[in-house]
């Protein structure tokens, strides 16, 4: 696993004021390091935006001897995705800094009849992390940077505790979403968590904080706040 030592993780490339972003502490990473290793013991995956029809379910189980489950979970190691789609999956797969990928992985796995090195079927969509980028207001978005800063940083919301309000659509999304990067989901606002801080969706910042920030690995709370 990779060490953080007293490295502090860069937000330059977003060009945000300094007060206004925050990147994940470094030292979540052991954690993160140990959590990973475990999992790759046995590979799991799961796909967004895409189904995996029965042959590639006959890869990934019989020749692979890997996990396939279709909902998100903890244990998921690769994500199959053919574009950038701002999914929950995704976003949490982000989050954990799992191996994203393109179906043709699974094909190339066929007929190698084993699991190969990823890194030549990395999911890569210029065209719509371009648009993300253009909509978010950044001079740029790479979700490449964005996984290596998971996996470099350990899990973003590590210090927070997050209390949504009821009336925020997709509450139930931003739990999974939250879970997977190491917040603390509170039932209701009030309640302890022992958190250095809680984040107060819908009241005190925009849901829009976390679901970018999953997708940059940089929260920018000034320009979500309420």
């Amino acid at each position: 696993g990779r060490r953080g030592g007293g490295r502090r993780c860069s937000t330059s490339s977003l060009a945000s004021p300094p007060s206004t972003v925050e990147a994940p502490p470094a030292k979540a990473v052991s954690r993160s390091a140990t959590k990973r290793q475990q999992a790759e013991q046995q590979p799991c995956f799961t796909a967004t935006g895409l189904e995996l029809g029965p042959k590639l379910r006959r890869v990934i189980e019989g020749k692979l001897r890997a996990k396939l489950v279709d909902e998100w979970s903890q244990e998921v190691t690769h994500l199959v995705s053919d574009t950038f789609r701002r999914t929950t999956k995704l976003m949490c797969g982000i989050c954990t800094g799992v191996r994203i990928v393109t179906p043709s992985y699974l094909e190339a796995c066929r007929e190698a009849g084993q699991l190969l090195d990823d890194r030549p079927f990395a999911m890569r969509d210029t065209v719509c992390e371009a648009a993300f980028a253009k909509k978010h207001g950044l001079p740029s978005y790479s979700l490449e940077a964005a996984l290596q800063r998971a996996r470099d940083c350990g899990p973003m919301l590590v210090p927070y505790a997050v209390c949504c309000e009821q009336s925020v659509p997709g509450r139930q999304d931003l739990r999974v979403l939250v879970e997977a990067a190491g917040g603390v989901w509170l039932r209701r606002a009030g309640e302890r968590s022992g958190a250095r801080r809680t984040l107060h969706i819908g009241k005190e910042y925009d849901a829009e904080l976390l679901r970018e920030a999953a997708c940059t690995q940089v929260l920018r709370f000034d320009v979500y706040k309420l």
